[in-house]
């Protein structure tokens, strides 16, 4: 029982601020093919973000990295672009969720930050950039295959009720992807 604050804590840090991690590795398109519900290892984020990139059709230019963040964020330093990621944190988010579309959504919601220019901004998170990096992932998961439902799950367990100073409450979050995803099917048909 002693882990129960420290999840509770990780889950109130995971609102605070910008996702970062990144890239590389070959990804085998059944991988995310599979429309089951299994968890996803944290080796597998390099190729979650591939699959990411692949599917907004941009060459990535910014590198995934195990680090000790809170939970994911996307960061510059030394004019280099990082996706940050805590493994463990993945590992919670996946077994809390037992779907791999948490962290999917996740490492999109991140490089929405930096394909939004979020990343070289100062001053840090705000509600309005996270719904649109939030608006980002759910147009990406609609691309990968999720269903809205399974691109909002995640917001049931790290967002919360009421908004703060840098991150919007969980209903807006669940809107911004709504209409990320929804943008994805429009353009699809």
């Amino acid at each position: 029982m002693k882990q129960a604050p420290l999840l509770i804590a990780l889950t109130f840090f995971a609102l605070t601020g910008f996702s970062r991690s990144t890239q590389y590795a070959h990804i085998s398109k059944t991988y995310l093919a599979a429309r089951d519900s299994s968890a996803v290892d944290v080796y597998h984020a390099q190729e979650m973000l591939t699959q990411i990139m692949q599917v907004v059709g941009l060459t990535q230019n910014f590198e995934l990295k195990e680090s000790k963040v809170d939970n994911v964020e996307a960061s510059i330093s030394r004019r280099k672009r990082y996706i940050l990621y805590n493994p463990e944190f993945i590992t919670w988010i996946n077994n809390v969720t037992h779907d791999k579309w948490a962290a999917m959504l996740l490492l999109a919601h991140e490089v929405g930050h930096h394909l939004n220019g979020h990343t070289i901004r100062k001053g840090g998170s705000t509600p309005r950039l996270e719904l649109e990096a939030d608006e980002f992932a759910g147009f990406v998961l609609y691309k990968l295959g999720a269903s809205l439902e399974q691109a909002q799950e995640v917001m049931k367990y790290i967002a919360t009720a009421k908004a703060s100073s840098t991150h919007p409450s969980r209903a807006s979050r669940m809107l911004a992807i709504e209409h990320g995803w929804d943008k994805a099917a429009g353009a699809s048909q």
